[in-house]
């Protein structure tokens, strides 16, 4: 077992309206996916954390849903509504639950119908970052366990909720996410002309490890050039062959948000 770092409780949690977390219905995929994989290579005796890390930063990324006792729901939503900048503070009431040994706990869910399958009849719920979902659980102390109904129920120490909350992978001195520049990129869809590449890129990519792949036009520089987008887990990699000036770039918040607002992918792993 790999020994953990021990972390101060960190303060509730904010939220910025300015970064993006996707939509609850991709986020929801994603970590099944994930959650998913992570399973499988524990089951399979795999030591290595590469799939749980990966699982670790799905989760960073993703859009959750918090149960709200009655009557709560509005408050919290006029605590986010006054949050201007990420310095700000939003301490969200939670619904608490009991474990099989009846100690408290937290819970949380991935996806409306994880929390239907455990929520009692009249609960509402509030879709948040992870950012804030994950520091406000850690603040309280308390394990917590996300869709304890299921797809997949997993089971989140305090020290481990606490090292997410302070952007690190539990059991490790790793950030996280990794920092990105911050620059303005616009990006929008290309003409028709581009659906050759699309095809030709498709079948370059059928035999990688990249999941989902999109192509778009940038201009980050003042020119415009094709950008092609790549998803994978930590690892992936690919060669494709691309025009002149084309950008190949793997995703991350905010561009991914910003691509997929304009486009859908062109390639799926898995899907024709």
């Amino acid at each position: 077992m790999t020994d953990r770092p021990v972390l101060e409780r960190p303060a509730p949690g904010s939220h910025d309206r300015g970064v993006p977390t996707g939509s609850l219905e991709e986020s929801a995929a994603s970590l099944f996916e994930a959650m998913t994989a992570a399973r499988e290579a524990e089951v399979a005796g795999d030591r290595s954390g590469a799939r749980l890390h990966a699982f670790y930063r799905a989760l960073a990324t993703a859009t959750l849903l918090l149960p709200v006792p009655p009557g709560a729901q509005e408050d919290t939503r006029q605590a986010l509504e006054s949050a201007v900048n990420d310095q700000d503070e939003v301490e969200v009431g939670v619904m608490l639950a009991r474990d099989a040994e009846e100690a408290p706990v937290s819970v949380l869910f991935a996806s409306v119908g994880a929390l239907a399958a455990w929520a009692p009849r009249g609960t509402s719920s509030l879709p948040l970052p992870a950012r804030v979902v994950l520091s406000n659980l850690a603040a309280s102390g308390l394990p917590a366990i996300l869709d304890p109904a299921g797809p997949v129920p997993y089971r989140f120490e305090p020290d481990e909720l606490a090292a997410l909350a302070a952007g690190q992978l539990p059991g490790s001195d790793e950030p996280l996410l990794t920092a990105s520049r911050r620059q303005s990129i616009r990006v929008r869809l290309p003409g028709i002309q581009t659906r050759p590449l699309e095809q030709s890129l498709a079948e370059s990519l059928a035999n990688t490890s990249v999941e989902t792949a999109f192509l778009v036009e940038s201009d980050a520089d003042g020119e415009p050039h094709l950008l092609l987008g790549l998803l994978g887990e930590p690892g992936a990699r690919a060669t494709v062959d691309v025009p002149p000036g084309t950008d190949v770039v793997w995703l991350e918040e905010p561009l991914l948000d910003a691509v997929r607002a304009v486009a859908e992918p062109f390639y799926r792993r898995g899907h024709r």
